[in-house]
């Protein structure tokens, strides 16, 4: 159970991060809900965080063999702290959200390594309900983070092309059909952050419910999947920053989904030999 604390805190961190990456197109109750997604997200993911470390340092700690685990887990719970006792006046100079994605990577990377070292059939077995809800869930959400990434990526081709066609002012029939660019921008950035949201649930989940499986194919697919999760990890973090062009906003969905849909297949073949 300090394992699934762990990573659920980590689940409530990437929540908070990217509700707080950008503000909402309305100034309605959507903006109070972010604002306390936000807010609530990073403390409560926080404190299980808190509850979960110390159980792991005096329970399952066994140094040096753990050693590096605990100081990346050490590490992120640090700098979560210091976001929260920063004052309000500070994030001018601090980049709260690079802080946040650090922290992010270090938890994760800490769960990572742990997993490794402690088999994946101690903490569930394919023969317990548990471990037919987490897998469900798992393949649940990331279909649905796939129609989302798949979403942003449609929304950014179709932009690429409008915006072509609009500088070389090549007007078709065909571009009145689709909608305005400001339209397949919100489009992809809703995409791409929901979709990017799902990715992140589903890839923790697949860590999870792992059984050692250290095929060719198994870490094609991780190494596929962790991939596009950086790619859009990085496109949320430059859109935060205002650092990056529009043309190169419309890019980075279809490379990511690329990359997802890449493991995708991969599992998908990988299941098929498993039959032969």
């Amino acid at each position: 159970m300090l394992i699934v604390g762990t990573w659920g805190a980590l689940l409530l961190y990437i929540i908070s991060w990217i509700s707080g990456l950008f503000p909402p197109f309305d100034k309605t109750s959507s903006s109070k809900f972010q604002i306390w997604t936000e807010l609530i997200g990073i403390r409560v993911g926080w404190i299980i965080h808190t509850f979960a470390l110390l159980g792991l340092l005096w329970t399952k700690s066994v140094w040096p063999t753990t050693f590096v685990s605990d100081i990346l887990s050490v590490a992120s719970w640090v700098s979560i702290l210091l976001i929260q006792a920063l004052p309000e006046r500070l994030p001018s100079l601090v980049n709260t959200s690079i802080v946040r994605l650090f922290a992010i990577l270090l938890l994760g990377l800490s769960l990572i390594i742990f997993q490794f070292q402690i088999s994946t059939s101690e903490i569930v077995s394919d023969k317990t309900w548990l471990y037919q809800v987490l897998l469900g869930s798992h393949i649940i959400i990331l279909i649905a983070g796939y129609v989302m990434l798949g979403v942003a990526c449609v929304s950014s081709t179709i932009f690429l092309y409008q915006e072509h066609h609009l500088k070389t002012k090549l007007v078709t029939s065909m571009m009145i059909r689709f909608p305005a660019l400001v339209t397949l921008d919100r489009l992809s950035w809703q995409g791409t952050l929901w979709g990017f949201l799902a990715l992140s649930i589903g890839i923790m989940l697949g860590i999870l419910i792992n059984k050692d499986d250290q095929s060719l194919m198994a870490n094609l697919r991780f190494g596929a999947s962790i991939s596009a999760w950086c790619v859009f990890a990085m496109l949320l973090l430059l859109r935060q920053l205002q650092v990056i062009r529009s043309s190169w906003k419309a890019i980075w969905p279809i490379v990511g989904f690329s990359l997802a849909l890449m493991s995708l297949i991969v599992e998908i073949l990988r299941l098929n030999l498993q039959e032969f």
